[in-house]
């Protein structure tokens, strides 16, 4: 008995998707400050991802966690720590985006978005951690 509980505790447990590409490598490092990016993103920062018309709050907050995995690089867990996201608001939003990902087009359109976002100049819409909600 006690083999099949050892041999239970190392069976990897199944995902949805490919795998993870993290923790990602802090490719924008030094470009924005990460104690400026805020919960959720605010309009002048997250207008391509309201174009989505998909699940706002949450792709507001993944994206936020996104940029604070570009300028400090690491997973998303730790990325939505720093920002003092609840592990179970972290895991609402993968959820609920995962979901609304798998609709065709959704994927395309959010990595899309994405790609504009970090284009933006974000020095015009800076906010300190006194503004994180």
């Amino acid at each position: 008995m006690n083999a099949a509980i050892g041999e239970s505790t190392h069976l990897r447990h199944g995902t949805v998707g490919p795998p993870p590409l993290f923790p990602q490598p802090p490719t924008h490092q030094g470009l924005l400050d990460p104690k400026n990016i805020p919960q959720l993103l605010p309009d002048a920062w997250a207008w391509p991802l309201d174009e989505l018309k998909g699940p706002a709050r949450q792709l507001r907050r993944d994206a936020a966690i996104r940029l604070v995995q570009m300028t400090r690089g690491g997973s998303r867990v730790a990325a939505a720590r720093y920002l003092g996201i609840t592990p179970g608001a972290l895991q609402s939003a993968t959820v609920t985006i995962r979901g609304w990902q798998k609709v065709p087009g959704n994927a395309d359109a959010y990595q899309d978005a994405t790609r504009r976002r970090d284009r933006l100049r974000v020095g015009s819409a800076l906010f300190d951690e006194v503004h994180r909600s």
